[in-house]
């Protein structure tokens, strides 16, 4: 905890401007706390806090060279803290740090080698979700747990799918391409030498046969149908531990200032080396910790930009093939920009998760009401 304050203190000493002609250095970030009401529609099934207190910091950093061209080469980080009251985990708090290098061209495209998600997801359009909640890779169980989804310390597994881009390898060390726009198409590839990542599904408990590498690819499309009205659709592909492959596709829509998405995955198992781990004997693993990888997503967004108030309303499916697990998410989000370093948030918030059996714990359905106040910097 010591540590990150200092880490945070050194970044925030920085002004967001160029340091010297030719090299330039940034830092940006958002502080805040956020206080959930929770209330579990049945008295039968995994049980919710009734409240909880949640302080979170995401931040970026950068110091990069910009050459005459307008091309750039430099290295980067991306940081979290999270503080969740009573978490089991995490009782001094959690934070991440995600460095990479990365060079950029107009005429060359981007290259990046580092920790961060793929290609696939990077290009990938579907839902969105205005806040770090999140509607793809969802925060939303730190309010209303997934009877599904475990990334604890000690115990990970993901008995359905996450969201409907390809993040397998989460924030695991990758290498990344991208193209510059070609028409108006942009292809992306990304090279993962060990998947394992606590961003991703691969859980770094498991211990696969065979190459636990991955890759993923895709590509974004963008269509100008008139001013101020612009159609992106993204088609992706992912394959991980050999056996492993996903494809996905989504569109989104954007007319001045509004907004509206949908997209769609498919995830199965191209072998029989690694089957679906109905039993598991690793104390880290819970049963069908793997079920993920054989299942489907899809997910739908429609929000508006109204100045210093935006609103969204983000709605994910998501269910294993050959179980009965599901998740179903509904986020509504409202965003109050007080002032420029100041935003009020407003988020009402939904879950319906079934286990592979009807009984009490291995089910959730409930509701949240989140409130928070954050400050940009």
């Amino acid at each position: 905890m010591k540590k990150f304050l200092l880490f945070l203190s050194l970044t925030t000493a920085f002004p967001a401007l160029a340091q010297a002609e030719g090299f330039e250095f940034s830092q940006s970030g958002l502080a805040g706390q956020y206080y959930g009401i929770m209330e579990t529609k049945k008295h039968d099934n995994l049980d919710n806090m009734p409240n909880r207190l949640v302080t979170r910091i995401d931040g970026a950093v950068s110091g990069l060279y910009r050459f005459a061209d307008d091309s750039t080469l430099g290295a980067y980080a991306n940081y979290t803290f999270v503080y969740r009251q009573h978490d089991k985990d995490y009782n001094d708090g959690d934070w991440r740090f995600y460095p990479y290098l990365q060079g950029e061209s107009k005429q060359l495209g981007r290259l990046s080698i580092g920790y961060t998600y793929g290609a696939a997801f990077q290009l990938h359009q579907g839902a969105q979700e205005i806040t770090w909640l999140g509607i793809q890779d969802s925060n939303l169980p730190y309010f209303l747990p997934s009877a599904n989804w475990t990334n604890g310390l000690k115990s990970v597994g993901f008995a359905t799918p996450k969201s409907t881009s390809i993040l397998d390898d989460g924030r695991a060390l990758k290498f990344s391409y991208f193209t510059p726009q070609i028409y108006n198409t942009v292809f992306g590839f990304s090279y993962t030498p060990d998947n394992a990542n606590r961003r991703g599904m691969v859980s770094r408990y498991v211990n696969y046969h065979g190459p636990q590498d991955g890759y993923s690819a895709g590509m974004k499309n963008t269509w100008n149908l008139g001013e101020d009205n612009n159609l992106y659709t993204s088609v992706s592909y992912g394959q991980f531990n050999g056996d492993d492959k996903e494809w996905a596709f989504g569109t989104r829509w954007v007319y001045q200032k509004f907004n509206i998405g949908t997209s769609y995955k498919k995830a199965y198992i191209d072998g029989d080396k690694n089957p679906i781990t109905e039993k598991s004997t690793n104390p880290h693993l819970p049963d069908f910790f793997d079920n993920y990888r054989e299942g489907e997503a899809w997910d739908f967004s429609v929000g508006y930009d109204f100045g210093r108030i935006k609103t969204n309303l983000a709605y994910l499916h998501t269910e294993a093939e050959n179980t009965r697990h599901s998740d179903d998410l509904i986020i509504q989000s409202n965003i109050f920009e007080i002032n420029e370093y100041f935003n009020f948030y407003a988020i009402n918030a939904y879950i319906n998760s079934k286990g592979d059996k009807r009984d009490s714990d291995d089910n959730n359905k409930g509701y949240a009401f989140i409130t928070g106040l954050a400050v940009k910097y």
